[in-house]
């Protein structure tokens, strides 16, 4: 391996790989750009010819073409690897049979099991009809490999005669063991494959038939987490819409595949969605790197404009400029794609500062206007909510052009809303990427769990005993106020207890604790498992053998535990 990684680097053009990515500009014997892994005006990305290297002196990055390719597109070193070998005509000479069993095999079958679900969608009439009625053309699920999974053991069967072991199939997320027997995950649904930067098939989502929607079963059921499948790291479509995404310096998001799809057929191109999970800073980061505008969907009630509100303060947070499309009337844009496409497109193209349709909220008509009395204390409550919002826009600029246009929606002049911005506090500054990384996320759900079940365990002896015997998945500050119930930290949990216990029946407590604690160990094998991810990528970037074997097995044994738990 460390042959072939020295005879790539050899072959590669790290100005001709950056160029690919940034414009770069001349500065000596080297080249400059803006960075694209951290917020900046002034460029201080440097990349060096001579020494084959990259380095940002404003956030500390810095490494070779592969290291680049890797932050950037989000891939393994393996995948990172063999994506430039291709570029440059290199055929890997010695590529590690561990990388091999642990990547390849997984890319190989994912491949494999895409080819087939296509073929079974052509014999399924349903799944076509579904796909019909829902408004999408043969052209675009060809475009985006749609397929259907029949079920039962007919894909596990199908892998298994095209040479490929059992534990490979399992290791995959396509079997599942029960009753001693190897059944296929997916059954009777539509597959949307998931690809990852370069267009590599990754994982998949089943969304269920309208027969087989019934109470109980998943309407939508995604592949388990892989060594190359993490759902924070993966936006539906943007192998294919990110160029067009750069282009625009502009993206429309959009939640769940259908909304993607029907709105990239109808001629947005530049669209993007998650696809089973919310947004995680690799999502943000990864679009940042592209766009700084993003246009979202809202309902015109008064939940579409809450939603609309919080997903404000999340693009903000990665400086956005966030505008918003009304779908008139339509639940989705999905459904507005159906009823008329090029409407769709209007709205999209028409979309306005997010800001703008709060503001015509808040304030539907100027009261100066119409002779009318002004409510001084509700007024005051809307602007320095507002104020609040505005605030924590990283952009200076974009601040003062707000508070212009909120001058003229509430008939206040500038100066007095400078002032009042001036003493308004920012009650929640954005996240820092750092808070808001996978082990950063898993650990604030640790968290919030250990505390709702530390509150539980105080409310009734039984819920105590159970809490106390599963004492070890907790984090310490609640696992010794279990062990020392006289202690401070106990008494603060015990005073939640009281107000938890008279709010609640015991019976929907008892149900509770149960889910807790099954919740509860499976955010704590997730935080294991993405920490498992990273000693996998730092062993593989060393080249140490040994400890990427010990690496791959904890991380699989992790995986293991994990889908006992989640089956």
């Amino acid at each position: 391996m460390t042959r072939d990684v020295e005879r790539l680097k050899e072959k590669l053009d790290i100005v001709e790989v950056v160029r690919g990515y940034l414009p770069l500009r001349p500065a000596g014997k080297n080249f400059l750009a803006l960075c694209p892994f951290h917020s900046e005006k002034t460029p201080s990305f440097i990349v060096s010819p001579d020494r084959k290297s990259w380095h940002c002196f404003g956030c500390g990055a810095g490494g070779d073409a592969i290291s680049f390719v890797m932050r950037y597109e989000n891939m393994e070193f393996p995948e990172a690897l063999k994506f430039l070998a291709e570029k440059v005509g290199l055929t890997l000479q010695s590529l590690n049979p561990a990388h091999e069993r642990e990547f390849g095999v997984l890319y190989t079958l994912h491949d494999e099991a895409r080819a087939f679900y296509e073929r079974e969608l052509v014999k399924s009439e349903e799944a076509k009809q579904y796909l019909k009625s829902r408004g999408l053309t043969g052209e675009t699920a060809k475009a985006f490999g749609l397929g259907f999974a029949p079920g039962g053991e007919t894909l596990t069967l199908h892998l298994i005669k095209k040479g490929f072991a059992v534990d490979d199939i399992v290791r995959a997320g396509f079997a599942v063991k029960s009753g001693g027997l190897h059944r296929d995950r997916f059954e009777n649904r539509v597959m949307f494959p998931l690809m990852n930067a370069v267009g590599r098939v990754v994982a998949f989502t089943g969304r269920i038939l309208p027969s087989g929607d019934k109470e109980g079963i998943g309407k939508y059921v995604n592949s388990p987490e892989t060594p190359i499948f993490s759902k924070s790291k993966i936006l539906y479509g943007l192998h294919l819409t990110k160029h067009e995404i750069a282009k625009k310096r502009e993206v429309v998001f959009v939640e769940g595949q259908m909304d993607f799809l029907m709105s990239w057929q109808a001629g947005i191109k530049n669209v993007v969605a998650v696809s089973g999970t919310a947004l995680t800073a690799h999502h943000l980061e990864r679009l940042r790197r592209i766009a700084d505008a993003v246009t979202l969907s809202f309902d015109s009630d008064e939940a579409g404009l809450r939603a609309l509100e919080r997903a404000m303060d999340i693009f903000h947070a990665f400086d956005f400029h966030v505008k918003a499309m009304d779908l008139a009337g339509a639940k989705d844009p999905a459904e507005l794609a159906v009823k008329n496409p090029s409407a769709l497109v209007a709205a999209a193209a028409q979309a306005v500062p997010a800001f703008r349709l709060l503001f015509a909220h808040y304030f539907p008509s100027r009261p100066s206007e119409k002779g009318e009395g002004r409510d001084t204390a509700g007024m005051k409550r809307v602007i320095r909510a507002l104020l609040g919002k505005v605030k924590k826009l990283p952009s200076a600029v974009e601040q003062m052009a707000t508070i212009k246009e909120l001058a003229v929606a509430s008939d206040l002049s500038e100066t007095a809303l400078l002032e009042e911005f001036e003493s308004v506090p920012v009650d929640a500054k954005p996240v820092p990427v750092a808070d808001l990384t996978p082990e950063r996320e898993a650990e604030g759900r640790v968290e919030m769990l250990a505390n709702r079940l530390g509150t539980i365990a105080f409310a009734d002896q039984n819920f105590f005993a159970i809490i106390a015997a599963n004492k070890e998945w907790l984090p310490d500050y609640v696992r010794r106020a279990v062990e020392e119930p006289a202690s401070q930290s106990a008494h603060a949990f015990e005073m939640q207890a009281s107000y938890l216990a008279a709010k609640l029946p015991k019976e929907a407590l008892d149900r509770e604790c149960n889910e807790l604690v099954k919740q509860l160990k499976i955010a704590v094998l997730k935080r294991r498992q993405e920490s498992a991810r990273r000693d996998v990528r730092l062993a593989e970037t060393r080249g140490d053998e040994k400890t990427l074997e010990e690496a791959m097995k904890h991380f699989q044994s992790l995986a293991a535990e994990l889908h006992a738990l989640v089956l």
